[in-house]
């Protein structure tokens, strides 16, 4: 009984993202996107320097930006409160889910899990950072509770993949 459920396990959404690398910023970052999403042509603002992806419905988003601003290794909590900030000034009904700074490969990471409710929907997002060449490298990923299960560690999994050149 336990082999049919396991075998059903991707029918019911429940499926594991399969990530592929690709080489973004004029190729100096390296860093894996899940297959499901494609490049947006329609960037979040025309101010920003965001690669925009989206599944085929529009319903999982995963924005990636690589700043000029400086962050260096002490900076990392202070980034990271800045964010929060700024999330419950934007959206004065989100919940902080989580957030820290860890390390992985050598590697600084903050994170920032949240949720919030839009048009009768939960909208969790995951924000996560580091420091390459002492620019912001940054990650959000928003997804409908319903994607909960099959996408709540992908940006940490993407993470892991990066590879600056």
């Amino acid at each position: 009984m336990k082999t049919v459920i396991l075998l059903l396990l991707p029918f019911l959404g429940f499926a594991q993202v399969k990530l592929e690398p690709k080489k973004l910023f004029d190729g100096k970052i390296q860093i894996s996107i899940p297959v499901e999403l494609k490049e947006s042509d329609n960037p979040l603002s025309m101010e920003n320097d965001d690669i925009l992806f989206v599944n085929r419905d529009k319903d999982v988003i995963l924005s990636i930006s690589y700043t000029e601003e400086k962050l260096n290794l002490n900076q990392f909590y202070a980034y990271q409160r800045f964010l929060i900030k700024g999330l419950k000034e934007d959206f004065p009904n989100i919940i902080i889910a989580d957030s820290g700074v860890v390390k992985n490969n050598e590697r600084q990471i903050g994170f920032i899990e949240c949720q919030e409710a839009i048009n009768d929907k939960t909208v969790y997002s995951s924000i996560y950072f580091t420091s390459v060449d002492g620019r912001i490298f940054k990650i959000t990923l928003e997804y409908a509770k319903d994607y909960q299960t099959q996408w709540k560690s992908v940006s940490k999994d993407i993470m892991e993949t990066l590879k600056p050149y």
